[in-house]
């Protein structure tokens, strides 16, 4: 049952990060309302991401295609 519990919390962590992260580029509360996190019955953390509009999609691509363009080897 701790694994469980230690799954949540890493779950809620990364949907708390990721619901940050795409507000960050604008998305909207309506757009987000599919994402939630999740927990398998083994314990491991998921984020559900459901569906997003495309135009999201589209600028969550942009700036991971930006951040990689910027990483220092």
């Amino acid at each position: 049952m701790d694994e469980w519990r230690g799954g949540w919390k890493r779950a809620e962590d990364a949907h708390a990060s990721l619901m940050e992260a795409f507000e960050h580029v604008g998305a909207t509360e309506t757009q987000l309302r599919r994402l939630r996190p999740l927990v398998s019955g083994r314990g491991t953390p998921w984020v559900d991401v459901g569906m997003i509009p495309a135009s999201l999609a589209e600028k969550l691509a942009e700036v991971i295609r930006d951040s990689e363009s910027n990483r220092v080897p």
